[in-house]
């Protein structure tokens, strides 16, 4: 059972406190801005770029971006000097001054994610207010317009084809906020976030913190269940969740940031 984030704060503040170093990951899209009709309308607020760009200077924090978006993407979307990024639902990290970690497996899809996407051009004639986001490793349906009626035969169409053409069984389909994505099976943000501390933690005291409002950040929050502080972004949700705390919008995850900023200064 989660509890309210802001009804824990104290508590919080002498873990953060109390830690030598922190792991700060941030999903983007419904975490730290609020979801539009299509994700190429978003844009990054300046009041977001600030407070990160503040917790970066912090020797004791480290800021990772852990999105469903292209590593090139969303570069464009932070660009800020010192943040490292999980693109791709894990499947690529970069961090500062390193070179680009690619899961080799997933390369394997990229002629299959293409014949999916080529077989559901066809199909999406007819639902004018979906489309699909090729993003070579992983496919997305996106059917936030589309009626609930027109939206459940679309999904089972996304289904099929994938079942139908993935004959080795190398994909799995992931539902997400009004999106459907087929992506490489056995990797997941769980796995890339674990993958991120192992490579980079120097000390023995570390406190990672992982805010993220998808059914993909589930897998990191019972992968630091007991690590760490989990914090769901519930937006419209009413499913359950894996992490300890909630928060409700993009607007009190900016709070808590703020909170961070105070406390580590």
């Amino acid at each position: 059972m989660s509890d309210f984030l802001n009804d824990h704060l104290l508590c919080l503040q002498k873990k953060i406190m109390k830690s030598d170093h922190i792991f700060l990951f941030l999903d983007y899209d419904g975490t730290l801005v609020f979801f539009k009709e299509k994700p190429t309308d978003v844009t990054t607020p300046e009041n977001v770029k600030n407070i990160i760009r503040q917790l970066i200077k912090n020797q004791k924090m480290t800021v990772i971006i852990v999105t469903g978006r292209p590593l090139q993407e969303i570069r464009k979307l932070l660009n800020i000097r010192g943040l490292s990024f999980i693109a791709l639902h894990g499947l690529s990290i970069k961090a500062p001054n390193e070179p680009q970690y690619s899961w080799e497996q997933a390369n394997q899809v990229r002629s299959l994610v293409k014949a999916i996407k080529n077989d559901m051009q066809e199909k999406l004639k007819d639902y004018e207010q979906a489309y699909l986001e090729n993003k070579e490793l992983t496919l997305a349906l996106h059917y936030r317009l589309l009626p609930t009626k027109k939206a459940r035969l679309l999904r089972e169409a996304f289904i099929t084809t994938v079942r139908t053409l993935d004959k080795k069984k190398m994909l799995e389909t992931m539902n997400g906020a009004k999106v459907l994505e087929a992506r490489p099976k056995g990797w997941n943000k769980g796995k890339a976030v674990e993958l991120y501390m192992i490579r980079h933690e120097k000390r023995k005291n570390i406190l990672p913190i992982y805010i993220g409002d998808d059914i993909t950040d589930e897998d990191a929050f019972r992968g630091l269940k007991k690590k760490g502080i989990t914090i769901h972004v519930v937006n419209t949700s009413k499913r359950k969740t894996a992490a300890r705390y909630w928060v409700n919008n993009p607007d009190e995850v900016f709070s808590f940031l703020q909170f961070l900023h105070q406390k580590l200064y």
